[in-house]
């Protein structure tokens, strides 16, 4: 192998350390150094990467760095995140709640509104520090490296997990009563791989891929909805006989919302860090939520249509959604063959698994994402980990996704399992936004300058996050009372429903906000007293 002469920038990072570089640091504020390397074997090239792949983990990305001026790369970002796969299985939830389509849809339109606004805000910041990085300054290094880096680890896990298992549900639908179907653990590979491919390259890579990826899966919705008005099965639903379920259901559903579109709100700056300060933070508040809540719309009502469409369609239908999960039930709506009123068509039946495939393949969009964020996410728990560099990560984030997406496989509670993932997922983003948000506008008066980006691995000035990890705590009491899950059901949710009643949620972030509200002043006056430096004073 032919010696490599690379022009590299040194950044004061633990990830920028490769023992096989020779260099003379005399001075060490200079930013390029002419770097002469050894031979490197085909794993120092994997673990230091090459010239096109992203090494910069949680570092500061420096002004220089700032090169993504497109409002477009934003906007198609966030639209192709939210508008696969996963987003039609989340509006196919409704299938639980017993609610008519009609209220199904304004839960969306109105809910989907709120829950996209943190999103889009806390990406906006533009300070060059990944989402938990920059929450160091706000909640403490304590509270977010050991809670909500591994809530949000086990989340970002868990997505990638979930819609790889929707996608290949839809994949080993084809041509299963032939049997000569695509087995579900060769399908969750192949996504797999195909999502891994491009988080190892990071940003610039995610971002060209996300700008083009949302065309072909608009083609395949528009065959949906062609489908879904020919077959008529789409009808308003039936209410639940009695109110208090109907209640009980509603906030069930709506918490599914919130933790669809909230889930972001951990990661959110991870994806505009390269974004400068020249531009205008209203332009990239609208071009996220624009996108993120157009996605949203379209996928999650596009999903409980086939959610009443299979409750009111042929038992083939709902026979192939019982043996084999949401994903079959997109691949009956797609194929003539599979209504037994319709008449065969070769052809269109041949279209429709293209079409599968096609929407199979959107899963990528949304997994490349939250991987993206795991990879970041993981060198966030302990120093230490910011020696693995962030694409060996991502290679290590897709295969426990992997792991997982089997597990969900082969136990064939898709849909369960996803409810659950959704509460859970919505309970950790309540109290993080309580907390975060009680600092930002109860405390800082809405400031992000008060800091300097260069210390955010100063366990000296960053505070160490008593107030914020005690509110956590109380928090979750809050999740506790409000909760409604099959294995527990709180005090309040009991007394507002007899089925029931999902607050976890919402008790959850009112009680952390008013808790942080109660304890930060404490934590401020001792480092007042005993750590001047400390920017919690």
């Amino acid at each position: 192998m032919s010696d490599i002469i690379e022009e590299k920038i040194i950044q004061n990072d633990l990830e920028k350390a490769p023992d096989f570089y020779e260099f003379n640091d005399s001075n060490e504020t200079t930013s390029n150094i002419i770097i002469e390397t050894k031979k490197r074997n085909i794993f120092e090239i994997l673990w230091y990467g090459l010239e096109s792949v992203e090494t910069k983990g949680i570092s500061p990305v420096t002004p220089e760095e700032q090169n993504d001026t497109s409002i477009w790369n934003t906007f198609f970002m966030w639209l192709s995140t939210t508008n696969g796969i996963a987003g039609l299985s989340t509006g196919f939830l409704a299938i639980y709640y017993g609610l008519s389509y009609s209220s199904i849809i304004l839960i969306i339109v109105f809910f989907g509104f709120i829950s996209c606004i943190p999103v889009a805000f806390l990406a906006t910041f533009n300070t060059g520090l990944r989402q938990l990085t920059l929450t160091r300054f706000y909640s403490g290094w304590f509270t977010t490296c050991y809670c909500f880096c591994v809530m949000n680890w086990i989340s970002s896990a868990g997505w990638c997990s979930i819609d790889s298992s929707a996608a290949a549900e839809a994949l080993a639908a084809i041509n299963q009563t032939s049997g000569h179907n695509i087995p579900q653990w060769v399908a969750l590979i192949v996504l797999l791989i195909g999502s891994m491919t491009i988080v190892f390259f990071g940003y610039n890579v995610i971002h060209a891929y996300e700008r083009f990826a949302w065309i072909a899966t608009f083609i395949v919705y528009f065959a949906i909805i062609a489908r879904l008005k020919i077959t008529g099965f789409v009808k308003m639903g039936s209410d639940s006989a009695k109110r208090s379920e109907n209640i009980g259901n509603t906030f069930g559903f709506i918490s599914c919302i919130f933790g669809f579109s909230t889930a972001w709100a951990t990661s959110s700056a991870d994806f505009t860090t390269y974004i400068p300060k020249t531009v205008a933070k209203w332009k990239t508040f609208l071009a996220i939520f624009s996108g993120m809540y157009l996605g949203l719309l379209i996928t999650n009502i596009l999903g409980a249509a086939i959610c009443y469409a299979i409750l009111n369609g042929p038992e083939e239908w709902t026979a192939l959604y019982d043996n084999n999960g949401f994903g079959a039930a997109v691949y009956a709506v797609l194929t003539p063959s599979s209504n037994p009123n319709e008449t065969p068509n070769a052809a269109m039946d041949g279209f429709g698994k293209f079409l599968t495939v096609i929407l199979a393949l959107s899963s990528i969009s949304m997994t490349t994402g939250s991987c993206y964020s795991l990879s970041l996410n993981s060198a966030q728990i302990h120093p230490v980990l910011t020696k693995v560099p962030r694409h060996i990560w991502a290679l290590i984030g897709s295969l426990v996704s992997l792991a997982l997406s089997l597990a969900f496989a082969e136990s064939g509670k898709f849909s369960s399992t996803f409810t659950n993932i959704m509460y859970m997922v919505g309970y950790y983003v309540a109290l993080y936004l309580g907390i975060f948000g009680c600092e930002l506008f109860v405390f800082r008066k809405g400031r992000y300058d008060f800091f300097d980006v260069n210390d955010y691995n100063n366990f000296e000035r960053l505070p160490v996050g008593y107030a914020s990890f005690a509110a956590m705590c109380v928090g979750i009491i809050g999740v506790f009372l409000g909760m409604n899950q099959s294995f527990w059901s709180g005090y309040i949710s009991r007394k507002i429903s007899d089925v029931g009643c999902e607050l976890g949620w919402v008790l959850g972030l009112c009680f952390s906000f008013i808790a942080y509200a109660i304890f930060r002043p404490f934590e401020a006056r001792y480092n007042q007293k005993y750590h001047p430096n400390n920017y919690l004073i």
